[in-house]
């Protein structure tokens, strides 16, 4: 923001200014229902002016506007309608199964095709795509945070990640099957077990992780 004409500021020239709350859920809530940032962000949407605490001044913020979203899982799953009403709400449930394998599939497959892999391996990577889906639901219904292991959130960014480590091979470098298979297994391994703080967690993970395998490709030697 820029100082403009007296107490007005904005955004430099014409520009505007989109203001986005990640987790928009997760502050406190108070014993009459309402939380100080999102008060803050009503007063603004409201009003179009803050308060200098320092100066005990008004300032009018003009040509900005808000995006938030907010935690699933976590936080109050109610927002104070005062502010709600300002918001166009879109809610977005996960996607299935079959969405997902559309979606890596196509990803996949763009790249292998792009990056010259053989035609056997191509065919190897709509598998795979079945085999990473599988194992990333079983991570995330087995290991649940905990207070200790409040970090143990397994989401989508955790499978888009592993994708995008194989983005980077080629079809140069990876010629077998069981290279591209282990290949996927160590992407694996980098984005999952290096979350996990215990070694029996551990251990179920690649116990999980060789099953999955072992099931979608029997005929594969380790």
């Amino acid at each position: 923001l820029e100082k403009k004409a007296g107490r007005n500021y904005g955004p430099p020239g014409t520009k505007r200014l989109i203001y986005f709350v990640d987790d928009l859920n997760m502050p406190e809530v108070d014993a009459y229902g309402t939380a100080s940032p999102h008060t803050i962000m009503r007063q603004h949407i409201d009003y179009n002016h803050w308060y200098d605490r320092a100066k005990h001044s008004m300032k009018v913020v003009s040509n900005t506007q808000y995006v938030c979203c907010m935690n699933p899982k976590a936080g109050s799953f109610t927002i104070n309608p005062r502010l709600q009403r300002h918001f166009t709400v879109f809610a977005l449930s996960s996607p299935s199964s079959t969405a997902l394998t559309t979606i890596y599939n196509s990803l996949f497959q763009g790249h292998l095709e792009h990056a010259k892999f053989a035609t056997g391996l191509v065919k190897v990577g709509e598998q795979l795509v079945d085999v990473a889906i599988k194992l990333h639901n079983k991570v995330a219904q087995i290991f649940l945070p905990t207070a200790v292991k409040f970090h143990y959130l397994f989401n989508l960014r955790d499978l888009t990640n592993i994708f995008q480590g194989m983005h980077f091979t080629s079809g140069e470098v990876i010629k077998t099957p069981l290279q591209l298979v282990r290949l996927w297994m160590h992407e694996a391994s980098r984005v999952y077990a290096d979350k996990l703080v215990e070694e029996k967690d551990l251990t179920q993970f690649k116990e999980l992780q060789l099953q999955v395998v072992r099931e979608a490709f029997p005929d594969l030697e380790a």
